[in-house]
């Protein structure tokens, strides 16, 4: 699929990696929507970028939300050929806090908070975009964001988990949409330089990653635009988790 003139849906699109990702589809010739749960940031959205980028208020972990935000925008004509699920949390705690008495145990707020932000916004956005495309018999594409945490890390049940879950369904649905011609993959980062990343780690602990990743560095968020754009334009890539980590997976 050509990225020049598709129509590009991005959860979570104001911040982070997402606004790297509506940066660079717009300047790859795309038009763009994004779901935000925030009505400022749409509406920082559409005045930084010119109207060239539509906006929905949408909490995408909220399934009527969800599928009254397809409904809208299907009926300003803004049918995806391209879904990008990239909203989500990064949180990090341990399952038994060992170094207090009383309230050891990981939240269970946080952890139905992770799933529902990091996983079932991806099963709730995807089924409702895809229906779509099938109704319009539709070759799309369903990028959904994943991460390198998807093979476990330590201090991160929550998030490891709901990762491993989004990458679970990307094979999934490729299994069972392949012969309709709509192509699913992840994208696994590993530790990207985005606010996100440096609110969430100390900079003595991203100090000691930098020393664990072969390239000595944090990813750059248009590495990950690049990974996205290579996977829309290339129609035999499906089921697959690209990491994009610097090699720290090696």
């Amino acid at each position: 699929m050509k990225v020049e003139g598709s129509k590009i849906l991005i959860t979570g699109g104001a911040r982070g990696l997402g606004r790297a990702l509506v940066e660079g589809f717009i300047r790859d010739g795309a038009e763009i929507g994004v779901f935000e749960k925030d009505s400022d940031a749409c509406a920082v959205l559409e005045k930084d970028f010119l109207g060239k980028v539509k906006t929905w208020m949408c909490d995408v972990s909220d399934a009527a939300q969800v599928e009254k935000a397809v409904s809208v925008a299907h009926e300003s004509g803004f049918e995806p050929d391209v879904l990008i699920n990239n909203a989500g949390i990064i949180h990090s705690e341990p399952l038994v806090n060992l170094g207090k008495k009383e309230d050891r145990l990981h939240s269970r707020e946080s952890w139905r908070g992770v799933i529902s932000a990091d996983l079932d916004s991806v099963f709730f956005v995807t089924s409702c975009v895809v229906d779509g495309m099938l109704q319009r018999r539709c070759k799309g594409v369903v990028i959904s964001i994943s991460s390198i945490s998807a093979n476990g890390n330590a201090g991160q049940s929550a998030y490891s988990a709901a990762k491993a879950g989004v990458d679970a369904l990307t094979k999934t649905w490729a299994k069972e949409l392949g012969a309709f011609g709509i192509r699913f993959a992840a994208i696994a980062p590993g530790f990207i330089d985005t606010p996100s990343t440096r609110s969430a780690l100390s900079e003595n602990t991203l100090a000691r990653l930098q020393q664990q990743i072969p390239l000595r560095k944090l990813g750059n968020p248009s590495a990950i635009h690049i990974a996205a754009r290579g996977i829309i334009e290339n129609d035999y890539i499906t089921g697959t988790i690209l990491e994009v980590d610097g090699g720290l997976t090696i």
